[in-house]
This record gives structure tokens, C-alpha cells and sequence, in this order.
């Protein structure tokens, strides 16, 4: 927990000395939150690919890199603070003195106003708090009380950690599991310092793992919250947006989880927040100064959508899809104003007093925007550069092999296929536990794909084997649907589409494009809802400013009683559904829970770990115990492409090396059987037996074993 509480500190210090001007933006305490989380965690990124440049990535170079960077945060820190209270040029001190009790009496304010809006909050409002704060508690507890056991996390999230801090450098390795080498490791560079920094070995030093997914929740509901104020949305859209992300089963199951997609989620949320700020400006500063149009838009903007970009690419792809639409009206919003800015402000004159802009000015303003938007771009190579490049060295393509492009992407531009894909995905994401319902609308999309003379499970823009449909409305972290809010945000962004300001609309279309961008290269899978969860967050605040205008519609339709009752019984009905969804999933989620026969509480940290999986425990535990008692010094791994590695690191003796014994990736040959003292098998026991040299003896648990060398055992 060394590293979190260290962050703990460190995030809002680092907020405070990047914290925007006063008046410069909407909402900047949170604005300055995320901008420092962008700054921290494209740090971490640099401190593992630099480290690993040099096979220096152990805990010594991570804690000499932490303690730099407090020393730099806490230099920033007292910069900010000294031209915060620095007099200005031939101010005297007795006018400091006095700027300093106006500042103490303004906060002091601040706070009574607070105080005395959130005293008169009506009840519902107390009640949807509530609902959230007892869930985030809850959440919190799954989260430290619970042992990684997500699926992918036992086969790759987990286990290539273990292989960089073994090998000291993220360098591609030998492996029989592609996964481990070739997705984007973004998340994995954030969790390997909290790996190096950890006391001791053995299962403690994963304990924390879990609030890396907490507190990326956390950070994408302050980014949506945010996103809901700069769309026009008040205190109770705002509050709207944080409830329907804090209740959606999905989101809650992976903020206790090691997964990535909500790490994900928080970045593109961090971009889509500060493409907003080009557009939402106020236009005075605070205390009626001069306009904001005398200094020039903040290039700083264009730094903090470089880390957020490159910090999308290197953690999951699948955000680039609405990074890409949202950057573009970034780029195109700035280039309309520059060529709209009439009578551009000479800073100390009236806006009436302006003189009009040339050519030159208009130009020169153009080229700042494109050299802005070309900085954005290298800076988010600059991060995911290293990555890339190791794919490429690889696998000769920057994507990594072509068994993943295949896999996961769609293999066709057949406008017939790609609907049935859309449909799909869509009666996935939205499934709800009535059979009618679910079986009718799956058996619609199956016979529409037969109308078209296509199969529904074409493999073309289906991954692997699976086949549609498949129930997701349980609360398994792996599945999920989004029945409540799914529907919220598609009516929101409809609401959107046909009413409010041009930049509601141009969201919504944002949103849509990433959507068409998701449906046209990601197949269909049992799994896809949780690639989606980037899509949920941003499209939460149109759900949330749908809310609040419906309880606007409630207080001003005093006559039209029909259209109240409607409206009072639509958003009942939703807080209650939703709020029960949220609470059923915390209290019997799978697999981590608070209550039941499975319940955290209830299971030791290796029961917690194969509740996927409870038939495997025993032969996990009986083989490493095994190779154990040999006191091997390495290890060789056998399994097949979906075994689970990581049980091997948490069960064998600490400072057992282990390494694969056959690998996929091309150049990495794997070492021969016979150098290693033990060797340990998960899946694929055929392979395992071709492998373990002859005279070994081979002892077959049933889906897990394990070879000793004559006499060792």
C-alpha cells in the first residue's frame, strides 16, 4: 500500500500547482485532479520503458524515480504558492496583507454558500448521494479485501508483470501466451510499480492491485461530472451523471477488479473533458476582469490531450476510437474561431475599441492550431512509441501478430454483416433477465441475418468459436449488460441530436462516430460489454442532463399533471431499478462479493483466487508443493494459449525464476526442457509430456502437472 498512500499525496499537491487560473475554466478543481493524474500516470509510463532501456527496472530505479518526482511536485507546489501570494510589481505589503484576508474570507464564503445548498438539497437528491457514497464504501471494501481473480488477469494482466520484474525490462520474452506480450501494457506499467515497491513476496505484494481499477473510477466519474457541467448541465445533472455511472453493475465490478477497460475509461474521459475546455470557456474572469480573449487559448491544452492520448493508445486501443472524433473537433473548433474572431481584444482596451484582425493574424493563429494539434499527436507517440516499436521489431507490424488483428477485429466491409454485428453487440450490451424479451430480440437479429443471406455468426465479425446470443444480464465483471443505462444514455444523445446548443450535437455525434468505429473493427464476443465501458462513461452525461431536465420539466409543468406523473414516475422507476442493480451487484457480483457462499469474507485468499475455477486449487496447490519441496532454482511453464500462469508465481517459493518452455512469439526461442530443475503444467498436458525429457518423472493431476528430474522428489 506503499505507492497509493504515496500517490494519495502526491495527486493533490501536483493538482495545486497545476490547478487553471481562477475564472479560466469550468469546475477547475477537477480539472486540476485530472490533470495531475494525467501527469502521474504518463510519468510512470516514461519511468518503465526508460528503466527498461537499460534492464534497470527494479525497485531501487522506481523509488529513486518516486522520490524525484515529490521533490519536483513539492518545488511545484511552493512556485505555485509564492505567485499566488507574490505582490505584484510596486504593490505595497499592507495591500498583500490585505489581498490575503479577501482570498481567506472568500473561501470562507465559498464554503457557507456550499454549506447552505447542500442543507437545502431536497430529500431525493440526499437519498441518490447516499446511494452512491454506501456503494463506493462497498466497492472499496471488495476491492482491498479481495485477491486478484479476474480470468485474463490469471492468464496474462498478472503474469507478464511478473516476467518484466523478473527479466527487469518490458522487453518481449518467450511465451506461449501472446496476450502477455502484444495487448497494450498501459495499466500493466502502472500496477508494476506498485509490484517493485511492495514489501516482501508472495501474495502481499498484490494486495493493492485492485485500487488501481477503484481509483480509475473514481477519476472517470470526476472527468463525466465534469463533462455534464461544460454541456450546460447544473448540480443536478451533474449529480445525475455520477449516479448512473456509480450504479451500473459493470463499472462497479471492475472497480474492484485488475482489469483495464475502466483505466481506459478514465483516460478518454480526461480527453474528452479538456477538448470540451476549447469550447466552454467563460468569458470574463472571475470578479468581472477583463475579457479572457486578451491573452491567448492555453497551449498548455494541447500537452495535457497529448498524455491523454497516449496514455488511451499504450493501456487499450478501442479508446482511440472516440479520442479520434473528439480530437477532430478539437482541431476543427479551433480553426473556425480562428477565422471567425472578428475584432480580436487588445489587451487593456474595451472589446468596442478592437481592431480587426489581417490576414497575417488570422494565419499566424491557423499555424498555432496545427503545429498544437501536430504536438498533441507526437507527444501521444511519444508515450506509446516504445510499444509500437517493439511490435513491429516482433512481430513485423506495429498491432502486434496477426492471430490478434484476426481474433478481435472485423475481417469484412459488408454493410450486411456489420449491422448484424451492430445488433448484436446492442442486444448484448442492453439484455435484461426476461427470456421473452431477450430470446425474442435475439431470434429478430437471427432471422433479419437469414433475410440478408448472412449467418448471424459469421467469423468474419465474430471472435473465435462463440456463438450468439449468450445471456449478460447476470453481474459478472466479464459480461454485464447495460439494460438501465444503456437505454438513459441512448435517449440522452437523442435528446441531444434534436435539441440544445451545437455542441451537445456535435457530442452526440462524437459519441456515435466511436460507436459506427467500435461496430465496423471490433467483432462481436461473449465478453464485448466491458470493451464498451469508455462508450458508458462518456455517454453518461447526456443521460445526466436528460435527468435534469426532466425534473426541471417536473417543477415548471404545474398545470399539464398527466406530463408530471409521467415524468415523476419515469425517474422513480429508474433510481430505484438502478439503485437496486447496484447494491444486488456489490452484495452477489461475480466473482468477488460481499455476501453469499463466495463472499470475501467468507473465503482464504486462495479460495478467492479460483472462485472462477474451484476444481483447479487442489492440483495447483499438490504440483507446486511438489516442485516446492525440490527447492528448484528454475522453473519451466507449459500451458496452452487461455491457462492460468499467475497461480504458479503466487504458489511457488519466492525467487523461483520461471520461464515458458514453448513460445510463440518469433526470434524469442524458449530454453530447452532439460535446463530447468522442475517443470509445472496447466491445460495442455499432452505438450507437457512431449516436452519433459524422458527420463523425468511425470505426474498427471487431471487438468494441472508436473515433471521432477530422477531422485528429485
Amino acid at each position: 500500500m506503499l505507492l497509493v498512500l504515496w500517490l494519495l499525496a502526491l495527486l493533490p499537491a501536483l493538482a495545486y500547482a497545476v490547478r487553471p487560473r481562477d475564472g479560466a475554466v469550468l469546475a477547475p478543481a477537477r480539472l486540476a485532479v485530472l490533470r495531475a493524474a494525467l501527469i502521474l500516470g504518463a510519468f510512470a509510463v516514461a519511468v518503465v520503458e526508460a528503466a527498461s532501456a537499460f534492464t534497470a527496472l527494479t525497485a531501487t530505479t522506481v523509488l529513486i524515480a518516486w522520490i524525484a518526482a515529490s521533490a519536483a511536485i513539492v518545488a511545484a507546489v511552493l512556485v505555485r504558492a509564492v505567485r499566488d501570494v507574490a505582490p505584484a510589481a510596486g504593490q505595497p505589503l499592507d495591500a498583500l496583507r490585505e489581498e490575503l484576508r479577501s482570498r481567506r474570507g472568500a473561501t470562507r464564503r465559498t464554503w457557507r454558500r456550499t454549506r447552505s445548498a447542500a442543507a437545502a438539497a431536497p430529500a431525493w437528491q440526499w437519498g441518490l448521494g447516499c446511494v452512491v457514497a454506501i456503494l463506493a464504501v462497498a466497492v472499496a471494501v471488495l476491492a482491498i479485501g479481495s485477491s486478484p481473480n479476474n480470468f485474463d488477469s490469471q492468464t496474462y494482466h498478472l503474469p507478464r508483470i511478473e516476467h518484466w520484474v523478473q527479466n527487469a525490462t518490458v522487453a518481449v520474452y518467450p511465451t506461449e501466451i501472446h496476450r502477455q506480450v502484444d495487448l497494450g501494457p498501459g495499466s500493466e506499467y502502472l500496477l508494476t510499480h506498485l509490484r517493485l515497491l511492495s514489501a516482501g513476496g508472495g501474495a502481499p505484494y498484490d494486495s493493492a492491485y485492485n485500487l488501481l481499477q477503484y481509483f480509475a473510477g473514481a477519476g472517470a466519474i470526476l472527468a463525466a461530472s465534469r463533462i455534464a457541467a461544460q454541456l450546460g448541465g447544473g448540480p443536478v445533472a451533474q449529480l445525475a451523471t455520477v449516479f448512473v455511472i456509480a450504479t451500473t453493475p459493470e463499472i462497479l465490478l471492475q472497480a474492484s477488479s485488475t482489469q483495464v477497460d475502466l483505466v481506459a475509461a478514465a483516460w478518454v474521459a480526461c480527453l474528452a473533458t479538456v477538448v470540451l475546455d476549447e469550447f466552454t470557456r467563460p468569458g470574463e474572469a472571475a470578479g468581472g476582469a477583463r475579457p479572457l480573449l486578451c491573452t491567448p487559448a492555453p497551449h498548455t491544452d494541447a500537452l495535457y490531450l497529448g498524455l491523454a492520448l497516449g496514455l488511451i493508445a499504450v493501456t487499450k486501443t478501442t479508446g482511440l476510437l472516440a479520442a479520434a472524433p473528439l480530437l477532430l473537433i478539437w482541431g476543427v473548433g479551433r480553426l473556425v474561431r480562428d477565422g471567425r474572431r472578428r475584432r480580436p481584444c487588445l489587451c487593456g482596451r474595451r472589446p468596442g475599441r478592437c481592431s480587426r484582425p489581417d490576414a497575417s493574424r488570422v494565419a499566424t493563429a491557423r499555424l498555432a492550431t496545427v503545429a498544437a494539434s501536430l504536438a498533441v499527436v507526437a507527444l501521444g507517440l511519444l508515450i506509446v512509441g516504445p510499444f509500437l516499436l517493439r511490435m513491429h521489431e516482433a512481430f513485423g507490424h506495429p498491432l502486434g501478430p496477426p492471430v490478434l488483428r484476426e481474433s478481435i477485429g472485423v475481417h469484412t466491409a459488408d454493410p450486411r454483416l456489420l449491422l448484424v454485428n451492430a445488433l448484436r453487440i446492442a442486444h448484448t450490451g442492453l439484455d435484461v433477465p426476461l427470456p421473452f424479451l431477450s430470446e425474442g430480440a435475439a431470434a429478430a437479429i437471427g432471422g433479419l441475418a437469414a433475410l440478408l443471406g448472412v449467418d448471424v455468426n459469421d467469423p468474419r465479425v465474430t471472435f473465435g468459436t462463440s456463438a450468439f446470443p449468450v445471456a449478460a444480464w447476470y453481474p459478472d465483471e466479464d459480461r454485464a449488460a447495460y439494460p438501465l443505462t444503456g437505454l438513459a444514455v441512448l435517449a440522452g444523445l437523442a435528446w441531444f441530436a434534436v435539441k440544445g446548443p451545437p455542441l451537445r450535437r456535435w457530442y452526440a455525434a462524437a459519441l456515435a462516430v466511436a460507436f459506427v468505429g467500435f461496430v465496423c473493427t471490433v467483432s462481436w464476443q461473449p465478453w464485448v460489454n466491458r470493451l464498451v465501458v469508455f462508450l458508458i462513461v462518456l455517454g453518461a452525461p447526456a443521460a445526466g442532463l436528460l435527468a435534469a431536465g426532466l425534473v426541471k420539466g417536473i417543477a415548471s409543468s404545474v398545470a399539464d399533471r398527466r406530463r408530471r406523473r409521467a415524468a415523476c414516475a419515469l425517474i422513480a422507476s429508474f433510481a430505484v431499478l438502478a439503485s437496486l442493480a447496484g447494491l444486488l451487484t456489490v452484495a452477489y457480483g461475480y466473482p468477488r462479493r460481499l455476501a453469499g457462499a463466495w463472499s470475501v469474507f467468507s473465503l482464504t485468499d486462495l479460495e478467492e483466487r479460483f472462485v472462477r475455477r474451484q476444481k483447479w486449487l487442489p492440483q495447483y496447490e499438490q504440483a507446486a508443493a511438489a516442485v516446492a519441496a525440490t527447492d528448484p532454482g528454475t522453473v519451466g511453464i507449459v500451458q496452452g494459449n487461455d491457462s492460468w500462469e499467475y497461480p504458479w508465481w503466487v504458489l511457488l517459493p519466492d525467487g523461483t525464476r520461471l520461464v515458458a518452455l514453448h513460445s510463440v512469439v518469433p526470434g524469442r526461442d524458449a530454453p530447452d526442457p532439460a535446463s530447468v530443475d522442475a517443470i509445472v503444467c496447466a491445460e495442455d498436458i499432452d505438450q507437457c509430456r512431449e516436452l519433459a525429457p524422458a527420463d523425468w518423472d511425470f505426474h498427471d493431476l487431471g487438468t494441472v502437472a508436473y515433471a521432477l528430474p530422477p531422485g528429485a522428489a
